[in-house]
Order: structure tokens, then sequence, then C-alpha cells
């Protein structure tokens, strides 16, 4: 039987090989037949292709004209060099720090893009909407359809959960005063504020529609400072006694990792169902169910692209009223419709642009691992009823509208 879409097991590609693939690509062989020569995803090689030219960046610090420091910065390796010029204490980076570690380094871009964006002051404490004014218990009772003045949440630093992402950009996180909310702001990524809050909305309407138990997503307005952000809140987990436990916590404690070899090397629907047996036996949940959850997870992950399904967001919940595990809701959606890539807007081709379009942690094209797991799985068996999908149209991309349109056709074909 012939393997048109190279699923199953990947071959692991050596440094040597990868210098002539890049050799050959730079002479105008394309990605995708220099992929199905070496038997992997265009996507993967892609990735390889990237990594390898990620050398260390220099960075000059500049203070009233003159270079104070140096900063040789490795982004693979997430670490830093420095060397100050200047002998003022104040005008240097990380002042009387000469060893910053990378956190010291995250923080420092974080407080130079704010202050450049015109947040230098704290905000107040309030959940308002421009003026009338909205209770936490307003907010969480809006209907789906609700057409009226969206919620403003309005923070200052010490409310804020954290400033810093997996998806190497800026975004800002953060609770209501009793808790009860969680809410973060859009994306920031090399400067390009990104439509990710739009993507989280749209994947959680179509977890609805399959089915599938998903923290529920309203667009929101995220204050602070004097600036205000797109974003999304959503009701918080954990006021209901639930502790997320993310999966590589969980396997870590049996010194197990997505990072062995033997991992690596397996095939997609291996790698599903490797996981979901580990959720099943460290949780002591039903192997049916953990097995379901891992495909519920990939089906909204292909259904909107989304690439940032990292071994952190998900895995399980803990119930310390009840002292057991359980299934979790699907949450952190938002890499997904390229919003991930503040290159997205630049790509000459659909095709050029689905390059940086994979589903984690198994590094498949989501046209392709849609079709596996229709072959293995019966989708439209397990998701029974759900004949089409539709997109909230909240999103107006050419790129995203495209996906949407060709993930909406693949659908319809399944049997």
């Amino acid at each position: 039987m012939s393997n048109e879409r190279n699923a199953g097991r990947k071959p692991l590609i050596s440094e040597e090989q990868i210098n002539e693939i890049e050799e050959r690509y730079n002479s105008g062989e394309s990605l995708s037949t220099l992929a199905k020569e070496y038997g992997v995803t265009r996507q993967a090689l892609h990735k390889r292709l990237q990594d390898k030219s990620n050398k260390p960046v220099k960075i000059d610090w500049i203070e009233d004209g003159e270079c104070v420091s140096s900063m040789q910065i490795d982004f693979k390796r997430r670490g830093i060099v420095l060397a100050n010029y200047a002998v003022e204490i104040s005008k240097l980076p990380f002042g009387f720090n000469v060893q910053p570690t990378w956190q010291n380094f995250i923080s420092l871009l974080e407080e130079k893009y704010l202050k450049e964006h015109g947040v230098d002051e704290p905000g107040t404490y309030l959940v308002i909407d421009d003026g009338k004014g909205f209770a936490v218990d307003d907010v969480l009772d809006l209907p789906e359809d609700f057409q009226g003045e969206i919620p403003v949440f309005e923070f200052q630093k010490k409310d804020l959960i954290l400033t810093r992402t997996d998806t190497d950009g800026f975004q800002m996180k953060a609770m209501s005063s009793d808790r009860r909310l969680f809410i973060k702001s859009q994306a920031v990524i090399s400067g390009v504020e990104m439509q990710d809050w739009a993507v989280e909305i749209i994947a959680s309407d179509l977890a609805d529609q399959l089915g599938i138990p998903c923290v529920k997503q309203h667009q929101c307005k995220f204050a602070f400072g004097n600036r205000k952000w797109e974003g999304v809140y959503s009701k918080n987990f954990e006021i209901d006694g639930y502790t997320f436990l993310s999966f590589e916590s969980l396997i870590s404690t049996e010194h197990l990792s997505t990072k062995d070899d033997a991992f690596i090397r397996m095939g997609s629907l291996e790698k599903l169902e490797w996981c979901a047996n580990q959720l099943a036996r460290i949780g002591g949940i039903p192997c049916a169910k953990a097995e379901k959850y891992m495909i519920d997870l990939a089906v909204i992950d292909c259904l909107v692209g989304n690439v940032d399904r990292h071994t952190r967001n998900f895995g399980l919940f803990f119930n310390s009223n009840k002292g057991e595990y359980s299934i979790p809701l699907v949450f952190d959606n938002g890499m997904g419709l390229f919003q991930h890539d503040y290159y997205r807007d630049n790509y000459k081709s659909f095709e050029e642009a689905m390059n940086n379009v994979y589903v984690s942690p198994y590094g498949e094209d989501p046209f392709d691992f849609l079709h596996e797991l229709n072959k293995k799985y019966h989708l439209k068996v397990i998701y029974e009823g759900v004949e089409e999908i539709h997109y909230l149209k909240i999103l107006h991309t050419p790129f995203a509208e495209e996906y949407e349109r060709r993930m909406q056709q693949l659908w319809q074909k399944l049997d």
C-alpha cells in the first residue's frame, strides 16, 4: 500500500544531510520535493532549516546616543553574554547585574516594549465597559449573542500572572480580583500585534459544535496603563477545586520525556496513543477516555492549525476536593490560523505560509493529520451528526479565510 501522505515513523536527518538539503533548497529546489525525498514532513524540514539558521544575535544597548552595553543573545539555547562599556550604573540595561539570566533579559524586553507603547503608569482595579460597569456575575452570564459593549478589564502590575509566553512573544495574563475570571491580552510577537484572541474564540466555538469540553472564551479589552489590547476572558476552573497538571510534569515523575529518541521516532498516531496511555496510567482514568481527549485536542488543533500544543498545555485536572484525577477542558488554542507567525501577511502564497503550520507534538501538516486521524478513528462516528463545521466570521485575513475554506471542504469529504 502506498504512503502518499508520508504517515508513520519519520527518519532522523543528520547534520550532513541538513547541510546538503540547505544547499539544494537555496539553489531553487522546492521544500516539498526535498521533504518527500528524505521521508519527512515539509513543516519538519522547514523547522530544521530555521533552527540551523538561528545563530546568536548581537544587541547594542544605546542610551543618550551612546552604546553602553552589548549583548550576545542565543535564542535557541536561551543564553546571554553581556559586555558593559559605560561607568554609570543607571545607564546599564541590568544595572549592577553583570551576569543576567534569560528571565532578566525577557523582563528587560517586556519593560522596554511597555514603555514604548505608553504603558508607564499603573492602571486601576476595575472591571468595566467604558463607564457602564460590569460586575463579574454579569460578565459570566452574558448570552452567546451579546451585542453590547465589550467588557474592559483594567489591571496594574501586581495583578499580572505573567507577561511572557512559549510563543516567543509578549502577552499579558491576569485574574479578576476575586479570581473567578482568567483574562489574557492578544500576543505581540516581534512587535506585531496578533489576532490570537479571535482564534481562541473560533476554536472554542468549534469545540462546542463538536461537543468537545472546552474553556469557553469571550472577547474583551485588556487595559494596562494607558493602553488597551484585544483579549479574551474565561471562567477560572481552579475556583471549582481543580488544579491543572501538565503532561510534562506528570511524565517527568516517571522519568519519561517527549524529547527522548524513542518518542521522536514514533509515528504520529503512535505518539497520540502513547500520550493517552500515560495519562490513563498515571491518572487512573479509562484508556478510552484518555484517548478521546487526545483525539479532541488533535482535531481542534487541526481545524485551526494550532502549532502550540506543547506538553505544558495538555494534561490532567486534579480535584483537590475529591482527591482524584479527571480529563481537563481543552484550552490554549490561540496560536492558529497563522496568528503564531508575525510574517503571516508577507508570504506570496498559501502554500508558502503553510510551511510554518504543523500540529504539535506530532509535527504533522494539519490537513494530512486530519486525514490520518479519520482513517484510524472515523471522526464522523466520534462526532456523530456533525456533517459540516462553521467558522465564526471574526478573523478576516486572506490566508485564515483560505485555511477555513479548505478545512470545511476536507471535513465534508470525511467518511
